[in-house]
């Protein structure tokens, strides 16, 4: 199976952390990678506003599109006006998901028409919160949107007009097949940009532009099978996702934790007897969590 991976920076703004981002640039200037730029048109979150705001922004996105790096449009004002998890389940809060296809419309024509005023070509859309519902992706084709970057499949497919790029890592790492890692630079920490670099230098043979993807002419519909990965890699990750929000797991899994993977697996399923007190425990902590 092809296992290579793309980059997408998300939640780039005129006042994002722009020392954070030139950091992150730098790191892919060094080893020539293009990735996929979020650019959100008219930020409405003061949650991404974390540095001084840049008035030669839109100058500045569009000599990144020029140089090979891929422009999308993040949403339209970022900001969440619905509790509706979308078609994905995996965050309970949306911009667009939930609300009349009127609505989402307008606001997703709206943020196009303020990249087209600024020289920008953003054929791929990706929506905040990774959430978008039926009339998101109605909206999208009415508007001639080519790429959705986003769903959980191992390879990119076409559904009803629209490309689905697979977006399901969060960090650094190769997971099989074609996938998307999703940065958000405002959140970086020192060590993120370390992991980021030892990725790129082993790696880096397998990580393509963006680009790339959108230049392949054919893929796949959505068949069955590829529907059942999605079900499937959105199961583990909820699972994991469930696994690091647990103090309980988190415990069991650092006591039963060797670096022989044969002892590690010996040793978990040995001490699966400690976990039967498990619902008694998790509520217990969630009650200290409220104290």
């Amino acid at each position: 199976m092809t296992n290579v991976c793309l980059f997408r920076l998300d939640d780039i703004t005129p006042d994002m952390d722009w020392n954070k981002f030139y950091r992150v640039k730098a790191i892919f200037d060094k080893y020539k990678v293009k990735p996929l730029v979020g650019v959100v048109p008219d930020n409405g979150d003061p949650g991404l506003r974390r540095g001084e705001y840049h008035k030669d922004f839109w100058e500045y996105i569009a000599s990144l599109e020029q140089s090979g790096w891929q422009v999308a449009q993040h949403g339209y004002r970022h900001i969440y006006e619905t509790k509706h998890a979308g078609m994905l389940g995996l965050k309970k809060a949306s911009e667009f998901a939930g609300l009349p296809y009127e609505v989402q419309y307008e606001k997703i024509r709206e943020g196009r028409e303020i990249l087209k005023r600024n020289g920008l070509h953003a054929p791929v859309f990706m929506a905040p919160g990774h959430t978008y519902d039926r009339n998101t992706l109605k909206a999208l084709r009415k508007l001639d949107f080519t790429c959705v970057t986003d769903g959980y499949a191992n390879i990119p497919y076409r559904k009803k007009g629209l490309l689905f790029v697979p977006c399901r890592s969060s960090r650094p790492k190769l997971s099989g097949g074609v996938d998307t890692i999703c940065i958000h630079c405002n959140e970086l920490r020192e060590n993120d940009y370390r992991e980021l670099e030892n990725f790129l230098e082993q790696h880096i043979q397998q990580v393509i532009p963006f680009t790339a993807i959108l230049e392949q002419l054919w893929y796949p519909g959505r068949t069955l099978k590829i529907q059942m990965q999605e079900r499937r890699n959105l199961l583990l990750h909820r699972l994991r996702k469930f696994v690091a929000e647990s103090p309980v797991l988190q415990v069991y899994l650092q006591e039963t934790w060797d670096e022989d993977r044969a002892r590690k697996r010996r040793k978990r399923i040995w001490g699966l007897w400690r976990l039967l007190p498990f619902r008694k425990r998790e509520q217990q902590g969630r009650e200290n969590r409220r104290r």
